[in-house]
């Protein structure tokens, strides 16, 4: 069976410009929406309504405990606060399918719920500094 499950899905982090190798072990509940635009082809000489798909949209994002002493979410936060972008390789898999690239930190939210752990969830959407996002 070839069914995969979301423990076995890899988030990297490391410096914009580079491949991220960090992977990032305090994160779950990993979503990658993945979207294209579409240009309307529509001809006056059909009844239908044709589109070209155009560019991708991807936006990413997780959940992490918030704990000070994560290197990961200190070098989140440090990297949201002074909008400085990071490498994030994404991937469902060990060598799987996803997306790596340079992305901006779009959402740090603190969630601090009376009677459970404090969390934070992370949003990242692809930028260009020296890298393009690439599927891998």
């Amino acid at each position: 069976m070839g069914a995969l499950v979301g423990l076995d899905a890899k988030i990297y982090r490391g410096a914009a410009g580079s491949t991220a190798g960090t992977e990032m072990g305090n994160v779950r509940d990993v979503t990658r929406s993945d979207e294209k635009g579409e240009a309307n082809i529509s001809r006056r000489a059909s009844r239908w309504h044709v589109v070209k798909a155009t560019r991708r949209k991807i936006e990413v994002s997780w959940t992490m405990i918030n704990d000070d002493t994560d290197a990961d979410v200190v070098a989140l936060r440090n990297a949201y606060d002074a909008d400085t972008p990071l490498a994030f390789k994404i991937i469902d898999k060990a060598s799987g399918h996803g997306i790596d690239g340079d992305f901006e930190i779009m959402k740090f939210e603190e969630s601090h719920p009376d009677e459970t752990e404090q969390t934070i969830s992370v949003t990242i959407k692809p930028t260009y500094i020296t890298r393009w996002p690439v599927p891998v």
